[in-house]
């Protein structure tokens, strides 16, 4: 196994980190395939979601056509839109919470059910420090008047808190970090949730019932308790879920690459190929 569109990760600004944790994974996958070793830190390649999500998404870059391909992948959420301008691919891109909501947070804290988080909000509060710290996107594609979020799930769920907001899910997290950025850039956001279809069919994750409820954006504003419902109705355009498969399907529908061979594999390894 080895590193694929390797080409690409200086260009799509993959941070230091992300490449060394993506060369450990492979190098140790090869060493567990030798051994034969069914240890899970050794096999963590097999369930890696930020590999998953670059190789998934990565290709669009090589694209020509890259925003036909991505209004593709939202008409899997029943999104159709039109992107206008240059096509702009991240990963692990990073949002700064509003410093409004940092303000409604530092009141808030004091009612948080744990005696010792109620004591290190104040701390942090005292010392200056934030209560919610940067968002990380796992992938963003943007557009001049379009900036789509997309979560990436595997085998996992959202995570249901922040340490100082116990009521505070990733998704509404990514909503309303996505609607401070979509104000200072006067465009529509977009965001989704990416997963393989059986936990999303099978109801058998929190985020299905979080992606049925934000389709009344009322609830959005349940969640984020600090906004008005105009302003999400303003930059907010839709929550919707993504199927894995297609996704890939859609991705990779008539693309060249030396390395879409190894590609197919990795996918159909994780039972991510569309069963024909």
């Amino acid at each position: 196994m080895r590193l694929l569109f390797e080409g690409l990760t200086r260009k799509l600004r993959l941070t230091k980190e992300r490449l060394q944790k993506f060369e450990d994974w492979i190098e140790n996958a090869n060493k567990a395939n030798n051994t034969k070793s069914l240890d899970a830190r050794t096999n963590q390649y097999d369930k890696a979601e930020e590999l998953i999500t670059f190789y998934t998404f990565a290709p669009i870059d090589l694209r020509k056509d890259k925003a036909n391909v991505i209004q593709e992948v939202l008409k899997l959420a029943n999104i159709r839109v039109q992107l206008e301008g240059e096509i702009r691919l991240d990963f692990e891109r990073q949002f700064e919470p509003s410093k409004d909501y940092l303000k409604w947070l530092e009141n808030e804290v004091v009612k948080h059910p744990v005696k010792y988080i109620r004591k290190q909000g104040l701390e942090h509060i005292a010392n200056g420090k934030p209560l919610e710290t940067n968002t990380h996107v796992d992938v963003v594609l943007e557009s001049d008047n379009f900036l789509v979020l997309v979560e990436m799930k595997f085998t996992s769920d959202i995570s249901t808190q922040t340490t100082f907001n116990v009521n505070r899910n990733q998704l509404a997290r990514m909503i309303d970090v996505g609607i401070s950025e979509a104000e200072r850039n006067g465009k529509k956001i977009i965001v989704l949730l990416c997963s393989p279809s059986e936990f999303y069919q099978k109801r058998s994750r929190f985020f299905y019932y979080k992606i049925q409820e934000y389709s009344d954006f009322r609830k959005i504003e349940e969640d984020i308790g600090w906004r008005d419902i105009d302003k999400v109705r303003q930059c907010l355009l839709a929550v919707g879920w993504l199927p894995l498969e297609k996704v890939v399907d859609v991705i990779y529908r008539d693309f060249d690459s030396p390395d879409l061979d190894e590609a197919m594999s990795f996918f159909k390894e994780r039972n991510l190929t569309l069963k024909l």
